[in-house]
């Protein structure tokens, strides 16, 4: 999950995406979108809220983007792979097989490969491992939560 502060944010996103602001903007989206879907089903608080907000996002904001749609072949197969893990991590959570528990803990993450392929289409493959680095250090590195943690939650 992105930190909190928005100029940090901002910055991170803009080196990211080489400072393509479309770019950014449709990274900052992502993260909205995923954000609200964690929310409407982690939440019984505001969920008609929450589910009105991503619907804007995703029927209204997200396909005016001009970076998605120049990018959107590429982009949406790898949108439905984040989906389909996200999916998966969540019923693998309660799986008795370990090795499902433990994928299950990382593809929750899978959004972030949405960022190294944005990094890649702006500034190819050396900026996209970067950027990849980038994102772990700023969105990962200072958890300590463990796969037993998230199974717990």
């Amino acid at each position: 999950m992105l930190p909190s502060d928005k100029e940090k944010v901002r910055a991170a996103l803009l080196r990211w995406t080489c400072g393509d602001e479309s770019a950014a903007d449709f990274l900052n989206e992502i993260a909205e979108i995923a954000r609200l879907a964690d929310d409407v089903v982690d939440e019984d608080e505001c969920r008609q809220r929450n589910v009105c907000w991503l619907l804007v996002r995703t029927l209204t904001r997200l396909p005016l983007n001009p970076f998605f749609i120049r990018h959107a072949a590429a982009l949406a197969p790898l949108i439905n792979s984040v989906i389909v893990q996200w999916q998966l991590s969540d019923e693998w959570r309660s799986s008795h097989d370990a090795l499902k528990r433990q994928f299950g803990f990382v593809m929750r993450e899978a959004v972030g490969s949405i960022v190294t392929a944005v990094a890649a289409i702006c500034g190819g493959y050396d900026h996209a491992k970067a950027s990849t680095e980038d994102f772990f250090e700023l969105c990962h590195s200072g958890s300590r939560e463990t796969v037993e943690d998230w199974i717990k939650d």
